[in-house]
């Protein structure tokens, strides 16, 4: 009696296992864009950041050569003008989170911070590490200033509303970076930053 000869398994996968292996890839593919698109994030933030820092830096320059003053910032005189010869002018001034950004510098000036056309002095900021200088501007917004002593109301105050609508609160995620008097920078969140619009302290000298 002769034995019927097993046929040799064939190397081939089966469908069933074609369409594990294409979903591991996809899963894996997936994660891998979702890890390289939050390190462009990260990375833009920090360049960002870098940019405020350098801005700071040039303040603090042209303070120590105007009577301890700030730069002045209107429409016929913008802040960038005044920091030229300080951060040089290869520099930017644009947040690489908002490449396609109307404005021509993605930052503004805090204009409380000046009054009859000039820059308050340093030595009157009571509180220079908690009052903003500098923040990032909403996409939707092209002046190279805030208008917040335009609408500052009876308590001296602006409301999250109000600054929500010029400023880039959600810039890098759920925050975005400010630039401080005493020229610190910070990423706060938005709900960091509303609670210190309660205190008249971050947005006055």
């Amino acid at each position: 009696m002769h034995l019927l000869a097993r046929k040799a398994p064939q190397g081939g996968f089966t469908l069933v296992e074609l369409l594990v292996v294409i979903s591991i890839i996809g899963i894996l593919g997936a994660l891998g864009f979702s890890g390289a698109r939050a390190a462009i994030s990260k990375s833009q933030a920090t360049e960002c950041l870098s940019n405020m820092r350098q801005i700071g830096v040039a303040v603090q320059l042209f303070a120590g050569e105007n009577n301890g003053c700030l730069p002045a910032t209107s429409h016929s005189l913008s802040w960038t003008n005044s920091l030229t010869i300080y951060v040089g002018t290869n520099f930017i001034g644009r947040c690489p989170g908002a490449p396609r950004h109307r404005a021509r510098v993605t930052y503004g000036w805090n204009d409380s911070l000046e009054t009859n056309g000039a820059g308050v002095s340093l030595s009157q900021c009571r509180t220079p590490s908690k009052t903003m200088t500098l923040a990032e501007l909403a996409t939707n917004q092209s002046s190279e200033h805030f208008h917040f002593a335009g609408v500052r109301g009876g308590a001296g105050r602006v409301t999250a509303n109000q600054f929500q609508a010029a400023v880039n609160v959600r810039g890098h995620g759920q925050g975005a970076n400010y630039l401080f008097v005493d020229g610190h920078v910070e990423n706060l969140a938005w709900s960091e930053v509303q609670r210190r619009l309660a205190d008249p302290s971050f947005l006055l000298p």
